[in-house]
């Protein structure tokens, strides 16, 4: 287990008018290796703010943020469109596919950014495919699947480029049951395996899979122990 981000007294303040919205208090976290970490609030409450910290999207107002070992406000545009491309996986909510293209053309999207070798390129797109269980439904349209194997796709394309950190915006939101609890045994494996796997969720019901859980309630985040079972 390897600390991959932190953050340090970290905040993010916006201007609306003369007023100074707070969307995340200052906030000290080590992010790990090997861990399914669960960022558990109601809407509004910062947790996205903090998920989009990690990425990289946003810069903190105040404090520090770093990634694999660098801080991110020492870096420039393209070298953080370059984290972000090669090091972070991202798995949003509204799956986010590009509905002309199969789901094969869309995994392998993220590779043909990075000017990858075409061979190269679709061996790691069915690689993909196979870690969730989709390579039958390579040549589908986003419309032909249903929302579960949607976010599957979704997962496969965040993890073709073999990122160290996959961040995932409520992956279960849009989905049924039975398809959630299938994406979430996927990200518990991939944690598992080694790769830091940070959930966003309101949904209680996901505290089974994590071995931590950090609640974030009006900007401020309280950090449990690994393990905890708790339901509310």
């Amino acid at each position: 287990m390897e600390i991959v981000a932190k953050l340090i007294n970290a905040s993010k303040s916006y201007k609306a008018g003369d007023t100074t919205i707070t969307a995340l208090h200052e906030t000290s976290l080590s992010f790990y290796s090997n861990r399914l970490t669960l960022i558990l609030g109601p809407s509004g409450s910062g947790k996205t703010t903090l998920l989009s910290l990690l990425g990289c999207v946003i810069s903190p107002s105040t404090g520090e943020v770093n990634l694999l070992g660098r801080n991110i406000n020492d870096l420039s545009m393209n070298e953080l469109a370059d984290l972000r491309l090669n090091k972070i996986g991202f798995v949003f909510q509204g799956f986010n596919l590009l509905q002309p293209l199969t789901a094969f053309e869309n995994v392998r999207m993220p590779l043909l950014l990075k000017r990858e070798n075409p061979k190269v390129a679709r061996e790691k797109t069915i690689k993909a495919l196979e870690m969730v269980g989709m390579l039958d439904r390579q040549k589908n349209l986003p419309r032909m699947l249903s929302g579960g194997q949607r976010q599957r796709i979704a997962i496969a394309r965040a993890l073709v480029t073999n990122p160290e950190i996959l961040l995932c915006d409520e992956p279960t939101a849009s989905i049924d049951a039975l398809s959630a609890k299938k994406v979430m045994e996927e990200l518990k494996v991939l944690a598992d395996s080694g790769k830091a796997v940070i959930v966003v969720t309101h949904d209680t019901r996901l505290t089974r899979y994590a071995d931590r859980i950090i609640y974030v309630s009006e900007g401020r985040c309280d950090d449990r122990p690994f393990n905890i079972e708790e339901s509310f």
